[in-house]
Formats: structure tokens, sequence, C-alpha cells
């Protein structure tokens, strides 16, 4: 898909209507702050329908891998995104909808919805808050063990002291 996509999130849902595509990580500009690099495709699904009360909703599938930036090691850390989420499309003739939605999130009824701004949501709430590479795996090991050439500033200071 080479140009973003945009859709009535109401009429979607109603209809029933299904989308697949693809969307370059780079192309995503609120999650660069938090990778490495730009690289990598990530492919969504969107279906609309109802739920069980005849409410619409949007279901939407993520799937790829991004390069975030190890907290630890600032190195590159693949991490793979596997998303799915239902989204209860809230109109505004129903009020007190949003009380009862229970464990789905909602999305506004708008006739420009755009489609990788939804993609872009599920996964910036997706990925960790500190991303880091597993106990043992970080390119930046930190030493454990303490020699005399790595003493802390107090232990210098405590031995000028008692010179």
């Amino acid at each position: 898909m080479s140009a973003q996509a945009v859709i009535d999130s109401l009429e979607f849902a109603r209809t029933g209507q299904q989308m697949h595509g693809e969307v370059r990580v780079g192309q995503l500009t609120r999650l660069t702050d938090s990778l490495f690099d730009t690289g990598g495709t990530l492919k969504f699904t969107l279906a609309g329908g109802g739920d069980a009360e005849r409410r619409p909703r949007l279901s939407l599938k993520v799937e790829g891998e991004i390069n975030l930036r190890c907290q630890r090691c600032l190195g590159s850390l693949v991490y793979p995104v596997a998303v799915e989420s239902n989204l209860l499309v809230l109109t505004g003739e129903a009020g007190g909808e949003t009380a009862e939605i229970g464990d789905l999130d909602g999305v506004p009824a708008g006739p420009h919805i755009e489609v990788w701004a939804l993609v872009e949501d599920e996964v910036l709430l997706a990925i960790p808050i500190a991303p880091r590479h597993p106990e043992g795996q970080c390119s930046a090991a930190v030493k454990t063990t303490q020699d005399d050439s790595a003493a802390s500033a107090f232990a210098v200071l405590a031995k000028l002291k008692q010179n």
C-alpha cells in the first residue's frame, strides 16, 4: 500500500469491510523516537463488523518487526510486533456507550479516519516503555565484580582521609 488509507469508520464497520496492507515503519512518525532505525514494514488487517450488542466495531491485527533502541546499551533490539485489537466505533448518538465498552478500546466515528494512525496507536501501546535486551545479551555488559581499578569515588576519598 503506497498511499495513506482513509476510511469512514462507522460505514466501514457497519458494512463489514476488510482491508489488508503494509506500512513502512519510517512512515509512522510518532514511533521514531523509540526506534533504533526506521527499516522494515508492518502488515495490518482491518475488518469491520458488529459485536454481540450490534455496536459497530473494528478489528485490527498488526504483525512485523521493529528495531527498538535498547535503553541499556543504546544498540538495536529487534522487537516482534503481534497486536490484535477490538476497537468500538464511538458514535455521538449513544451517550453512555463508553461506560459499557468493557475491555474494548474506542475509536471515534468519522468520515476521515487514517488507518496508519490506528496502526501506529496500537504499536505505540504495545512496545515497552524502556526496552532492553534480556540479561546477559546486551552489548554493554555491566561489571558486577569490583576491583581496585574500578573503586568508587567514595572509596578513594576514604583512603585519602585515612592517609
